[in-house]
């Protein structure tokens, strides 16, 4: 499933995912991290899980001058459209990745960053154990993973709304993303992986969207959920992204939108 995830992210998803989802969920967790990455000043970052480039940007900010940047996604499509949409930066190398097996040798990263790639790893323990490879010693892993959806609105109703139009074959996507919140688990997990010095920071920061309906067309046209409703019944689309339009309205206005949104942010070291 994983896998067929990935795959999803083409087509003209990528387009609706940095238009419409970028700056709803990742612009402000990109601005954040970044800071957490300039604070460390490193010379060398590798960036998991890059989709459409939202962190990438700011990284030839955040890191020494003259500093190295390797960008990676294993999804061709959302990789070429970051590359393209950020071709006026210098000094980033971009390489479809799979974070299960780095092509890069042990120790030659001072940072590596991830913002909300996690939750869909094929096998987190190997990424884990890969990023801690290629940390030089004293290294630093960052990742932001999205808290529940309980504490997450507007994914919360649009997952309800996809449930309520397939409740016998419902589309699971919005599940995923919103599946690594668990704090005892992520600490386990890194401590197997032989990370030290964890620590979770739980934030919650604003998410903006200039009118509800840019927000709806994000949430069902910006993900592989997008493939899952067509696959099913292309002839509702429309009506979900009507009816969401409203609900989304109700909540948070019509126009230029704050909208509430909440995740972990995990640092762990490299002895």
């Amino acid at each position: 499933m994983i896998q067929e995830t990935s795959i999803a992210f083409s087509g003209s998803i990528p387009m609706n995912y940095e238009k419409y989802l970028g700056p709803l969920f990742f612009e402000p967790f990109a601005k954040n991290i970044s800071n957490r990455v300039k604070e460390l000043q490193p010379s060398s970052v590798l960036e998991l899980a890059c989709g459409t480039g939202r962190l990438t940007k700011y990284l030839p900010f955040a890191i020494s001058p003259g500093g190295r940047i390797v960008a990676t996604d294993i999804n061709p499509a959302m990789l070429e459209y970051a590359k393209h949409s950020l071709r006026d930066l210098e000094g980033i190398d971009w390489k479809v990745v799979d974070a299960v097996e780095l092509p890069f040798r042990d120790s030659c990263f001072d940072v590596v960053v991830i913002q909300f790639g996690v939750m869909f790893f094929s096998d987190r323990h190997q990424a884990f154990t890969e990023a801690l490879r290629v940390l030089k010693p004293g290294g630093t892993l960052i990742f932001a993973s999205w808290d529940q959806l309980r504490n997450n609105p507007v994914a919360r109703v649009t997952d309800e709304l996809v449930t309520r139009y397939f409740p016998m074959d419902t589309p699971g996507f919005y599940k995923i993303p919103f599946s690594y919140f668990n704090e005892h688990k992520i600490h386990e997990e890194l401590d197997e992986a032989l990370f030290h010095n964890v620590s979770i920071e739980l934030l919650k920061l604003y998410g903006e969207s200039k009118t509800a309906g840019e927000a709806a067309m994000g949430l069902l046209q910006g993900s592989p959920i997008h493939t899952a409703i067509v696959e099913r019944n292309a002839s509702v689309l429309p009506v979900m992204i009507e009816q969401l339009t409203e609900e989304i309205a109700s909540l948070f206005g019509k126009k230029n939108l704050s909208i509430p949104i909440q995740a972990l942010v995990t640092t762990a070291r490299k002895k």
